[in-house]
């Protein structure tokens, strides 16, 4: 996730690069529909797969939760 470019070449959605720029991952995923429109990802199809792949993240991100290793 850190490589911008090369995650959204993965989707098929490279032409939005220069969108996410100055963006990190961890602010990207947290954009609504209404911010990518805003931002200039006009295409609804476009923002749908974004924000479903966006959810899908955070849930991952949600499922892993680290613990400190308990030392006795």
């Amino acid at each position: 996730l850190e490589d911008i470019p090369g995650w959204l070449r993965s989707l098929r959605l490279h032409k939005y690069t220069p969108v996410f720029e100055s963006m990190d991952w961890r602010t990207m995923i947290k954009l609504t529909d209404e911010e990518l429109n805003t931002k200039g990802v006009q295409a609804l199809g476009a923002r749908r797969k974004m924000l479903k792949v966006f959810e899908l993240v955070r849930k991952e991100l949600d499922g892993k939760v680290c613990f400190p290793e308990i030392s006795s």
